[in-house]
């Protein structure tokens, strides 16, 4: 409109009769039918490096010629035993899981970088590798894991096994966790967990979200309603993942994980 300096305006003309004029109100209708949540969801598991794992991780210790990130097709030089192993996958430690009860270290989730192939084995100095596939910049201290590590237990689901387990990573980073979000529990196979179980998911109450407190005496103070359901997809020795459904409150690290077999009494 003239006159007006940065101002946008639609004008359209009362004789227009193309024109409808809505008003607020509610309106009903279908859904479309291509709308099919639960075939759109694909949810993916951070990638875990058990202890076991790390103790034997190869590292990249120096970058001869290189700066100081490297990608495909540059060369590295790795320490560590090689097990007679020649190809491996680069990954980098981002979140160590504690279990909020016992202290054990579960293992670290980690950030899959690319991939690696041995050169020439080093006699008693590092080894030469070459990189051989990467999806971020790599540097030294990334670490370098069998590619044919099993990933995951593929146990089958035990009926009516008891399980007590707490949240101990939000897949993301986030801080609180809600539909279709992807967490970590703190239990995996050795603790009967197997992937299509479902587990009830109790948020700790407000009140109890203090600052400064640790996973455990968050727990502690947990509210017996059931906040949501935990579908585990993805099972470790130690830790597994699943997908949030059903959730009706935020949840956060040290909220329970429980099977429905597991007895906890209300108020």
């Amino acid at each position: 409109m003239p006159g007006l300096s940065g101002a946008v305006a639609a004008v359209v003309s009362e004789a227009d009769e193309a024109v409808t004029q809505l008003i607020p109100a509610v309106r009903r209708g279908a859904l479309p039918q291509t709308v099919q949540r639960a075939q759109q969801i694909r949810p993916v598991a951070p990638l875990l490096i058990d202890a076991m794992q790390l103790r034997h991780a190869l590292r990249i210790v120096a970058t001869p010629g290189r700066p100081a990130l490297m990608s495909k097709g540059d060369r590295v030089a790795v320490a560590g035993d090689l097990h007679g192993i020649i190809e491996f996958r680069i990954v980098r430690a981002s979140l160590k899981l504690l279990d909020p009860l016992s202290g054990e270290h579960l293992g670290d989730e980690a950030i899959a970088l690319g991939k690696a192939v041995l050169q020439r084995e080093g006699t008693g100095r590092a080894h030469s590798f070459i990189i051989t596939a990467s999806t971020q910049e790599i540097m030294p201290g990334d670490l370098l894991i069998p590619v044919a590590a099993p990933a995951a237990n593929s146990a089958a689901i035990r009926h009516g096994a008891a399980v007590n387990a707490r949240i101990i990573s939000i897949a993301g980073g986030a801080t609180h966790a809600a539909q279709d979000h992807v967490i970590g529990i703190n239990k995996g196979a050795r603790d009967n967990v197997a992937a299509g179980m479902s587990l009830a998911l109790i948020a700790t109450p407000a009140a109890h979200r203090v600052a400064g407190k640790d996973s455990q005496q968050q727990a502690s103070g947990s509210s017996e309603n059931e906040s949501g359901r935990l579908l585990i997809f993805h099972v470790y020795d130690s830790v597994s993942y699943g997908l949030v459904t059903g959730a009706v409150d935020a949840l956060q690290v040290g909220d329970k994980a429980l099977a429905p077999s597991t007895e906890y009494t209300p108020h």
